[in-house]
């Protein structure tokens, strides 16, 4: 099976968290001080019960210099919001640690957001940011070869009786030679694709045999 980073491989699991009862100045001042964007707000219980972020923050200010009138309900409430139980945005979008980089990268995308809260249960174990995903393209090169070797070439085309060559520069694989199958080709190229840190693929692989092409004198597929 080939192995896929996760959420728990790039997280950052040391999280700063403050209590719903934490007055906003601390809230920001928090923030500020871990230079961080959002904190997840602890619930009486111990779970997570929201996320306030620094747009949740700038809520007042835009509030108190852009009038009242267009302001809808939820907006005016945030806006004169003292604590971070009352700031917050609830309910946290969560992901469990077992959870794959795209998976995770979908979830932010569909919810519009930057950031997910990382649980075990109800346990709070880390933050996963759009950059900690994209850490897996900062790999280096060797690394990224290795990957593709151990999950791909290794797994997948070990059997056949052609050689492959494999070579990464700047996250880009070339993959060369000559398989048995030509479907083995476009096959290759999908599994490279998904090995996590590359950023393309070229394909120069070539086939002994098109088992893609009918049989001649039949009209059918061929199996």
């Amino acid at each position: 099976m080939r192995h896929l980073l996760t959420v728990a491989d790039v997280m950052t699991a040391d999280v700063v968290t403050v209590a719903e009862d934490t007055p906003f100045k601390a809230v920001a001042a928090i923030l500020a001080e871990h230079h961080i964007s959002a904190v997840p707000v602890r619930s009486a219980y111990g779970g997570v019960a929201g996320v306030v972020s620094e747009t949740d923050l700038l809520r007042k200010e835009e509030y108190q210099r852009s009038g009242r009138h267009w302001f809808h309900r939820k907006a005016r409430t945030k806006a004169g919001a003292l604590t971070a139980g009352a700031l917050m945005t609830r309910p946290a979008v969560t992901v469990q640690g077992g959870c794959t980089l795209d998976e995770a990268a979908r979830l932010m995308a569909d919810r519009g957001i930057t950031r997910l809260v990382v649980t075990d249960g109800d346990e709070l174990t880390g933050i996963v940011t759009r950059s900690d995903l994209l850490s897996a393209f900062l790999a280096p090169d060797q690394e990224i070869l290795a990957r593709v070797r151990r999950d791909v070439v290794d797994r997948n085309l070990s059997d056949d009786p052609f050689a492959v060559e494999v070579s990464v520069r700047e996250g880009v694989v070339t993959v060369a030679g000559q398989v048995a199958k030509r479907s083995t080709v476009a096959f290759a190229e999908q599994l490279i694709a998904g090995v996590d840190g590359v950023v393309g693929v070229r394909n120069e692989l070539s086939w002994a045999f098109d088992d893609t092409a009918p049989a001649a004198g039949t009209a059918g597929p061929f199996y």
